[in-house]
This record gives C-alpha cells, sequence and structure tokens, in this order.
C-alpha cells in the first residue's frame, strides 16, 4: 500500500474507521517525523483535516501535502502552549516521542524519560481540558521485559522490568499507558492504545548516533562501498520489523475502533535474527548499487533484547490487521529511498 491524499483507500481501510474520520478535525503530534508523516498523509486521504502542531514549522516529508494542513507553532512540554493547540479539535493522534537507536536509548535514558513524561501530560490534561473526543496514544514494544514471552502478549506489558537498554523509553511508555487509563477512569476521556513494533521505512532516521538498527545498516552499508560494515552485537538477537506505511495503517486503525485504553501490539509475524537482516541489507545493496558491502559482527558491543516479537492475534481477531509490505519488499523501498533523498 502506498498510501497518499489521492488515494482510493475503499478496502484499505475499515468503513467505520473511514466514516470515524471523515470531515474530523484531528491533530498529529509528531505529524512531521518519520512515522507522523505517514500517518497524516493517510489521515488526510480519509478525509480528515489535520492539524499537525510542531515548535519549528512544517518539516520536508510534509511539502507534498502542505497546502492541506493546518500547522500550528507548538512546544508539547508547554502545558500553555498544548492547551492552546488542542483548541476546537475532534480527535488527537500522540505520535511525539523522544526516542533513538540503541546507543542513544542507553546514554539518555533519564532525558527521554523526562521528555516523554512532559508531553505525555500536557497531551492528556490538555485533552480533558478541552473535551478532545478520542485520544490515541502510542505506546511501543519496548515496554515488554527483556525476558518476555515470544511472541508477547499485550498481557505481559507491565511484568518486571522495562528491558534495561531501552529503560528510559520503556518506563515512558508505561506510564503514558497508565496515565490514558487513569485518565478514562477519573474523566471519562475516550483513549485507545497501540504498541506498535520496530518500524522502518522511508524518511526514517539515518543519523547512526540515533539510528535504529535497519537505517543504520542501510547507511553503514553503502558507506561502506565494497568494504565491511560494522554491527552491534553476535548478530544472535532476533527482531521482527514492521513497514511504516503498515505501522501509520495500524495506528489509524487502532486510533478509531479501540477506545477502551486497552493496548493493542501491531506488527507482524515474521522473526530475522540480526545477521541474516544484515546479510539481506548488504545483498539488497549490491542489487542496486552494484556494491559489495560486507557485514562484520561485534559480540562485544551491546545488542538490547534477545528476541522480541509480538503477539499479533489480538489485532487480527478484533481490528482484522495484517501487515500488507513483506520484510524484503520493505528494505528494497527504503535502500532506494536514502539513495534518492
Amino acid at each position: 500500500m502506498n498510501a497518499s491524499p489521492n488515494q482510493d483507500l475503499a478496502g484499505v481501510f475499515h468503513k467505520d474507521t473511514q466514516e470515524f474520520f471523515k470531515r474530523k478535525r484531528v491533530l498529529v503530534t509528531g505529524g512531521g517525523g518519520f512515522i507522523g508523516s505517514h500517518v497524516v498523509e493517510q489521515v488526510i486521504a480519509l478525509g480528515a483535516h489535520v492539524i499537525v502542531p510542531s515548535r519549528s514549522g512544517i518539516s520536508d516529508f510534509l511539502r507534498p501535502v502542505e497546502k492541506e494542513i493546518e500547522f500550528k507553532i507548538c512546544d508539547l512540554t508547554d502545558l500553555k502552549q498544548t492547551q492552546t493547540a488542542f483548541r476546537g479539535i475532534d480527535i488527537i493522534l500522540h505520535l511525539a516521542a523522544d526516542v533513538g537507536g540503541l546507543e542513544y536509548n542507553i546514554k539518555k535514558p533519564a532525558s527521554i524519560f523526562d521528555h516523554n513524561m512532559r508531553m505525555a501530560l500536557n497531551v492528556l490534561d490538555s485533552a480533558e481540558k478541552n473535551s478532545i473526543g478520542r485520544v490515541f496514544l502510542c505506546s511501543s514494544a519496548c515496554v515488554y521485559p527483556r525476558n518476555c514471552i515470544v511472541p508477547t502478549p499485550e498481557e505481559d506489558g507491565f511484568k518486571g522490568e522495562p528491558e534495561p537498554t531501552n529503560s528510559g523509553y520503556g518506563w515512558s511508555k508505561r506510564m503514558l499507558e497508565l496515565l490514558g487509563q487513569q485518565y478514562e477512569r477519573e474523566f471519562g476521556l475516550s483513549v485507545a492504545v497501540a504498541r506498535p513494533y520496530n518500524a522502518y521505512g522511508p524518511r526514517d532516521d539515518f543519523d547512526i548516533s540515533r539510528s535504529h538498527v535497519i537505517p543504520a545498516l542501510i547507511r553503514k552499508a553503502i558507506e561502506a562501498k565494497s568494504g565491511d560494515f560494522n554491527v552491534w552485537g553476535s548478530g544472535a538477537a532476533t527482531r521482527a520489523f514492521l513497514y511504516v506505511e503498515d505501522f501509520a495503517r495500524g495506528v489509524i486503525e487502532v486510533a478509531a475502533r479501540m477506545p477502551n485504553a486497552d493496548p493493542i501490539n501491531i506488527g507482524v509475524d515474521d522473526e530475522v535474527e540480526i545477521r541474516n537482516l544484515a546479510e539481506q541489507i548488504a545483498d539488497l545493496t549490491n542489487e542496486l548499487t552494484g556494491l559489495r558491502p560486507k557485514p562484520v559482527f561485534n559480540p562485544n558491543l551491546e545488542e538490547g533484547q534477545p528476541r522480541r516479537n509480538c503477539d499479533t492475534r489480538k489485532a487480527k481477531r478484533l481490528l482484522g490487521f495484517e501487515a500488507c509490505v513483506s520484510l524484503n519488499e520493505g528494505l528494497r523501498r527504503t535502500i532506494k529511498w536514502y539513495l534518492e533523498k
């Protein structure tokens, strides 16, 4: 699915989702970012009027739909600015977050927790004060503990400690979920919560100091040309990766159809070892560029949670949600985007 504002979405989104968003005023926090910009495009395609709060104005990712978006200058860590920005809004999709790749998350746990919690408190307080009809909270697979059951069911979200290498982010997302549940209980706020897994795709952050595993490996592979590129860890850790357009579609379905503050995993069933992922990226880089990069693994460097994959049965049962884009196709699209940007 290549979502765009001109796409015919019949058959892509559930009919209830299409009706839910039609002609609504939808504010998307983080709407100028990697995932948020894809969500914005798809919500526009559903017939909504989209508002994007930003501290610095329009992002380059939203230039193609700039004329169809209302922008509001707003720092979400400032309560008064957030309350003002939320006036006259029907639906909030809260996607803004401070997070990076493994290295960034290890080095900045306090800063990440602080920034995310300030935004969470302000978003929910402002939603309640402005009587917002629906608030979607984007949680994360990072709420789960390191040694959880894999595939991981939603019930394990508050067991033990979150994965230590993502502790600041994991705890901030647990608290975001808890706040949403308490605002629903005390104030009757209509809250939806999703826990998406390992997003990747065009517009991702390719800054090595902040990037997640796929953009980091793509950049390393291309910059290595026909030499070696370094991969953190032994390569034995596994992940399940969700292409950004599928991620956006899952978020939108949850926002429209799960208004009970009950978290739901959004992911894929297929799990891949990092060594196989790195080799696949090397092969696709060779196919697309003629270069011959080779991954070299460093078991002395942290590789994070040994396994991460979600139990997708709840999303399938309640929403009929399944990812459409295979890993190989998603990687191909992402590498091509990076080469062309």
